[in-house]
């Protein structure tokens, strides 16, 4: 069986290779980049907005499952630029699914969405995908509008498309753009003596629901294969964590005392609900469920980031 991942070079596409490739699956892929390389894997180099090109390769790689991750990712990036997020988010999707249903309308198509979907607004700290969302910025509005439109796709041309809502996720190579991995990659360098020993800070007090990416490839690879069609499911640790634990266990792990310095500069315009986790009863009931406590999780990402950060010259 074939599966071909959209956005593969991606943070989330490297573990999903490996996860599929132990199953003894053919990975096919396709991203922005001219070039990318790993074992096994057939790639191109494909807008997802190139309706033609995606549907010729999807004829030739016959891919049984789609994994749709490709997509503007980053809410920042999404306030910066609103019409590229919506086009992209939206339109790519519209294309991915236009190509799939001439090609290989066979396929269980999986649409990456998240939790943002559900908005700042959301009352409660274990949040059911029976919520009705409300999105509050561009990039929460691109997911949803991608999920109706996935949802249209299923009533009207049959297709079997299924839908995450996925919360925050981290771990062993994720861009230093996000939280988890900024403060990793900091320690590591304050660690190597890389990095003056502070680390500036912004809102410490959100409690946010914190996945593991190995985790969060695996409910993935569930939901297409035991999850129904049309379905959607919150992929989530189901367990909120402090920014100030999360922090702590960090520099505890280093050798010399980080000073924090706290900044209002830090904090986005979008304010994070204070306490925040989804309910994953729905992933568990086809038997799913996480494996990796927050603690392992942000050991193995620091470990990664020392290992990234070896060998280069120390400046303090």
């Amino acid at each position: 069986m074939t599966s071909l991942i959209t956005g593969i070079t991606g943070f989330v596409g490297a573990h999903l290779i490996d996860l599929l490739r132990r199953h003894g699956q053919r990975v096919a892929g396709i991203d922005m980049w001219p070039s990318f390389s790993a074992d096994g894997v057939e790639y191109a180099p494909i807008s997802i907005l190139d309706t033609a090109a995606l549907t010729r390769f999807f004829a030739h790689v016959k891919p049984a499952r789609i994994y749709h991750l490709a997509g503007v990712s980053y809410l920042p990036d999404a306030d910066a630029t609103p019409r590229n997020a919506l086009e992209t988010n939206i339109l790519g999707l519209v294309a991915i699914l236009d190509a799939a249903r001439s090609s290989c309308p066979q396929a269980r198509v999986l649409v990456v969405g998240s939790s943002k979907e559900y908005g700042s607004g959301v009352a409660s700290e274990s949040i059911p995908e029976a919520t009705h969302p409300q999105p509050t910025d561009f990039y929460g509005i691109s997911k949803y509008a991608a999920e109706l439109i996935g949802r249209q796709y299923v009533r009207q041309y049959a297709m079997d498309v299924r839908f995450s809502r996925s919360f925050n996720h981290t771990g062993p190579g994720q861009s230093p753009r996000f939280v988890c991995s900024d403060w990793a990659r900091q320690v590591a360098a304050i660690e190597l003596k890389l990095q003056k020993p502070e680390i500036t800070v912004g809102d410490m007090r959100p409690h946010i629901d914190f996945s593991d990416v190995r985790d969060v490839s695996r409910a993935y690879r569930t939901i297409l294969d035991k999850g129904e069609k049309g379905g959607m499911y919150n992929v989530c640790s189901g367990t909120p964590v402090s920014l100030e634990h999360v922090l702590g266990h960090l520099t505890a792990k280093c050798s010399r005392k980080v000073r924090i310095i706290g900044t209002a500069f830090k904090s986005r315009d979008h304010k994070a609900s204070p306490r925040l986790a989804g309910d994953n009863g729905r992933l568990r009931k086809l038997g799913w469920k996480p494996r990796f406590a927050i603690e392992n999780t942000l050991d193995d990402l620091f470990a990664y980031w020392m290992r990234e950060l070896a060998g280069r010259k120390s400046t303090t």
